[in-house]
């Protein structure tokens, strides 16, 4: 037994050499670079970055107006990267995405990094294989952040309206392009002409929030696929150190600084004292809610979009409480 692990170690130093990198996961950090040698007693140079996959309309303009304040007080730098509606990425797309972080830490000068970009879930570990490799390891910290599911459709709809963009284009894989006319400027009468705009079928594909945290596949922007509603859950548990609530901001923004304190220090402070309320963009014609049989329709329509969000919820306010019983 004792010739046998001695045999499986030296095949995974070789296998470790061969390959010339690192991998360490544990509580959503990821390392990657050069050799794990003496990684652990030269823990001043690992470089620490923040990647937030955004979702649109959680309250995520809130969080980079704080980063780009924190950033100063924290010591770090903050990035946003080029910021388009092709958020599907094939494997050639997400190298490239890794190419752009890994040429911004280059010239980083040591400094962490906080980069931000509207896209799908992308593992960068994962991605290290024939790609140039750097001199010193990464520890990259995941986070984001979403929203109750119609809230956030029918914020999605009022701000299409008050910021019309007629030119764009979403990717192929999207079901339901955006109209080229508003016919319907209030949610209620697009819902109850069953509107392809306000109509989720199951099976069809929709830019909602499980695509940001399941990742590239196609089944993935499926909805009600209970295939990416696993693997966003597994994504989560394994790579994200923190997934926020726009409902319970108060314990997003505590628990982000408890555990990504490198970006996040301070910000509970900055918060109540700088913005008080959420920072969004304003949709004055957005009614205060929806009429409770619509939001049923929606509901139905919607179910594994809400598992999601329930369990994004309760992990966070379980992370919350414990922040608060280390704090006593």
């Amino acid at each position: 037994m004792m010739a046998t692990n001695k045999w499986m170690l030296f095949l995974a130093m070789l296998v470790c050499s061969v390959l010339g990198w690192y991998y360490h996961s544990v509580n959503g950090n990821c390392i990657f670079g050069l050799s794990n040698h003496h990684r652990l007693d030269q823990p001043e140079k690992v470089k620490e970055i923040l990647f937030f996959f955004r979702v649109p309309k959680t309250g995520s303009e809130m969080t980079v107006l704080l980063l780009q304040w924190l950033q100063g007080i924290n010591g770090f730098r903050h990035v946003r990267l080029q910021n388009t509606v092709h958020r599907r990425l094939d494997t050639f797309e997400q190298r490239n995405l890794r190419e752009e972080v890994l040429g911004v830490l280059s010239v980083s000068e040591g400094l962490p990094v906080a980069f931000d970009r509207h896209v799908y879930f992308t593992d960068l570990e994962r991605l290290y294989s024939g790609i140039q490799r750097t001199s010193e390891a990464i520890k990259v910290n995941y986070f984001s952040s979403l929203r109750d599911p119609i809230d956030r459709i029918v914020s999605q709809f009022y701000y299409t309206r008050a910021t019309p963009r007629p030119d764009i284009k979403l990717p192929p894989h999207i079901s339901t392009p955006p109209p080229t006319s508003y016919r319907f400027q209030t949610m209620e009468e697009c819902l109850e002409a069953a509107e392809p705009e306000c109509s989720f079928v199951t099976g069809q594909h929709y830019d909602l929030q499980i695509p940001y945290f399941c990742g590239h596949d196609e089944h993935c922007t499926q909805l009600n696929n209970a295939r990416a509603l696993e693997q966003a859950k597994s994504n989560v548990e394994l790579h994200f150190r923190v997934v926020g609530v726009l409902e319970q901001l108060n314990c997003t923004l505590r628990v982000a600084e408890k555990r990504i304190g490198t970006f996040f220090s301070g910000v509970q402070q900055l918060y109540f004292n700088e913005l008080l309320e959420p920072k969004k963009n304003k949709n004055y014609g957005r009614p205060r809610q929806l009429r409770e049989d619509l939001q049923m329709v929606l509901r139905n329509n919607l179910t594994m979009e809400y598992m999601f969000y329930t369990f994004v919820k309760q992990r966070l306010l379980e992370q919350c409480g414990e922040s608060q019983n280390e704090n006593q």
